[in-house]
């Protein structure tokens, strides 16, 4: 068996009542495009309900030893509960792109989220 590959593997966690990791690495296929595939994944592991709001934010990291998958994990951790709420963070293992899904029935709770990623809910 081969080495997984950081940037060509991927870890998925959900967000609702409680915080549940997928539990497994998902490896991508050479010629897979990695930022598509991260996203999808991130889109798998929430719901799609009728009527919520739902916003995908995409980080690339642009230096070494940055933790865009833990800054993403901090703010769905501090936007969840509830049964009006969802979220999901899907990263490569090598943090180089994280992306985080977030649907709610009420959109100001998706707003605060985007604040909160932009720095102007602080």
């Amino acid at each position: 068996m081969t080495d997984a590959v950081p940037s060509r593997s991927v870890r998925v966690r959900s967000y609702r009542d409680a915080v549940r990791d997928v539990g497994r690495t998902f490896r991508l296929a050479p010629g897979v495009d990695i930022a598509a595939a991260v996203k999808r994944a991130a889109l798998a592991a929430v719901p799609k309900t009728e009527g919520w709001t739902m916003r995908v934010f995409t980080v690339r990291r642009t230096g070494e030893g940055e933790r865009a998958a833990a800054v993403l994990d901090r703010l769905a951790r501090d936007a969840m509960g509830g049964t009006d709420f969802a979220a999901s963070v899907a990263a490569t293992l090598d943090g180089s792109i994280a992306v985080l899904v977030v649907a709610a029935r009420d959109p100001g709770r998706i707003e605060r989220v985007s604040s909160a990623m932009s720095g102007t809910g602080r």
